[in-house]
């Protein structure tokens, strides 16, 4: 049973702001150079309060960036910038975004707010561990200004009438909109307010039927929790929309000492485990891998001496759910083979992309000795990994696109 609310958000208010150019992207996403360009063409932007600019001369707790952000939020609400909302409400939002295959698709969903509680007794399923460094960042920025900026991204399996019931509030006029440069290309944001207390019973009942999985944002929920908040903001999609787009994440292998430096030291190394298919690049090694996805285990690889497409079948049932990962099948039976241990990632060895053309680039620049491209993950290995209460390998899913930062904020 997934426990659900409707609250009272702070927003951006329309009259005085156009909502295109305030959003940012979440925090751990945004590069310091989009950053600054949001800081150069908007004063208002969401960003100066999410993940500010750290200057030389700060003095941490009397002024730094989380002090700057609390002074720029209590700034903007006193102008009217930012509003409160008068009642409870859940919000509507419908994103349209560009697809890696150039279409283009709207991924709706609502925000609204689920009890924060330790997982153990939490509404949400994770499937990643987090790490200290972002949580110790998202914890001072949340003891600075007591709001929630960005939202946790959450999947919901099972409440199929919901999709009608956003569609009914998305058929009337919009509270706010506007367009942002995404990652593929021009997003359009468009966000409703239902208030209505009838219509937000039906979804409150109709999610407490439904099972909740974190997408992305589970360093933002563990920080909700640490400060002691008694709700934390979620923005829930339909795990079964087919909008719903995990993008891969590929491996770059440092050079180091032991690690395999080229296509024969890898396949010496691997002793007759995998068959390879030749390929003229990284691209082309991953549509072949696609086209044996269903029956195979299959990555694209590169080194200064050619590409190919490594594959095995999938025999046999893996010993978890985790083990039976693209990703994590490759850090096992090829990687450590390779010299990249387990040990060795956690110090760095891998440098990881989403651009397939890059593991070329980088092993030509020699940045890297060996490129892996990967498949993506799907939702339904994210949904089956949390049920079985396992962990997925670092850099597994990569949800796109992301909410952006600053539509919805939660007071705590």
């Amino acid at each position: 049973m997934a426990r659900i609310g409707a609250f009272r958000g702070v927003r951006y208010n329309p009259a005085l702001v156009r909502l295109g150019g305030v959003l940012a992207p979440p925090y751990d996403v945004i590069t310091d150079a989009r950053r600054d360009a949001r800081y150069g063409r908007n004063l208002r932007n969401i960003v100066r309060i999410d993940y500010g600019v750290t200057y030389p001369e700060d003095v941490p707790g009397v002024a730094d960036r989380y002090t700057r952000a609390a002074a720029f939020l209590e700034a903007w609400l006193q102008l009217d910038i930012l509003v409160h909302e008068a009642q409870p409400s859940i919000y509507v939002s419908d994103h349209e975004f560009t697809q890696p295959d150039g279409s283009l698709a709207h991924r709706r969903g609502v925000f609204a707010v689920v009890p924060a509680r330790p997982w153990a007794s939490a509404e949400l399923k994770p499937h990643e561990r987090t790490l200290l460094g972002p949580k110790e960042d998202r914890l001072a920025l949340l003891e600075a200004t007591h709001v929630q900026t960005s939202p946790v991204f959450a999947l919901w399996k099972g409440a199929g009438e919901l999709r009608s019931m956003i569609d009914e509030v998305a058929d009337g006029e919009a509270l706010l909109g506007g367009r942002t440069d995404g990652e593929l290309g021009s997003e359009k944001h468009l966000l409703w307010r239902a208030g209505e207390s009838q219509w937000i019973a039906r979804v409150i009942d109709a999610l407490a039927r439904a099972i909740l999985y974190v997408a992305d944002g589970h360093h933002r929920y563990e920080t909700s929790v640490a400060y002691g908040a008694a709700e934390c903001l979620v923005y829930l999609a339909d795990a079964d929309d087919p909008a719903i787009t995990i993008l891969p994440t590929h491996r770059l292998v440092r050079p180091g000492a032991g690690v395999a430096f080229s296509l024969d030291d890898l396949w010496a190394r691997l002793d007759d485990a995998y068959e390879a298919d030749p390929a003229p690049g990284a691209a082309e090694a991953l549509a072949m891998a696609q086209a044996c996805r269903e029956t195979h285990h299959s990555f694209a690889v590169v080194a200064r001496d050619g590409a190919a497409m490594l594959r095995r079948p999938r025999v046999g049932a893996a010993p978890s759910v985790r083990a039976s990962l693209d990703a994590a099948v490759l850090e096992a039976e090829v990687l450590a083979p390779a010299g990249v241990t387990a040990t060795a990632i956690e110090r760095g060895a891998l440098g990881f992309t989403r651009d397939a053309a890059e593991l070329d680039a980088a092993v030509k620049r020699g940045d890297a000795v060996l490129g892996f491209g990967l498949l993506p993950t799907t939702p339904a290995e994210v949904i089956a990994v949390a049920d079985a209460g396992e962990t997925m390998p670092q850099k597994s899913t990569y949800f796109y696109p992301k909410v952006p930062t600053g539509l919805m904020l939660l007071p705590v």
